[in-house]
C-alpha cells in the first residue's frame, strides 16, 4: 500500500480482496469433485457442463482475470509529476 493511502481506501482493498478470496473458496468447497473414469467427452459435453454445473467455478474464474486485468493497467500507468 502507498503512504499517501488514507484509512477508507485501505479498508476498501482489504473488503474487496476477503470478497474474492470468499467466493472463490466458495466455489472450489461447493463442488463436488468426482470421479471422471475412463469417459470420453465431446466439447459440446465439455462447454454445457461448465456453464450449467461448474458456473459459480467458471464465474469466479472469470472475475478472477477481469481483476488481474484491471490491476495490470493501474500497473502500467506512468505518474505524471
Amino acid at each position: 500500500m502507498r503512504k499517501g493511502d488514507s484509512t477508507q481506501k485501505i479498508i476498501a482493498k482489504v473488503l474487496i480482496v476477503g470478497l474474492l478470496l470468499e467466493l472463490m473458496l466458495y466455489s472450489v468447497l461447493s463442488l463436488e469433485w468426482g470421479d471422471i473414469g475412463d469417459t470420453v467427452l465431446k466439447t459440446v459435453e465439455i462447454g454445457t457442463m461448465l456453464f450449467k454445473e461448474y458456473w459459480v467455478a467458471v464465474l469466479m474464474l472469470g472475475l478472477m482475470l477481469f481483476s488481474v486485468i484491471i490491476g495490470g493497467v493501474f500497473i502500467a500507468q506512468e505518474d505524471d509529476e
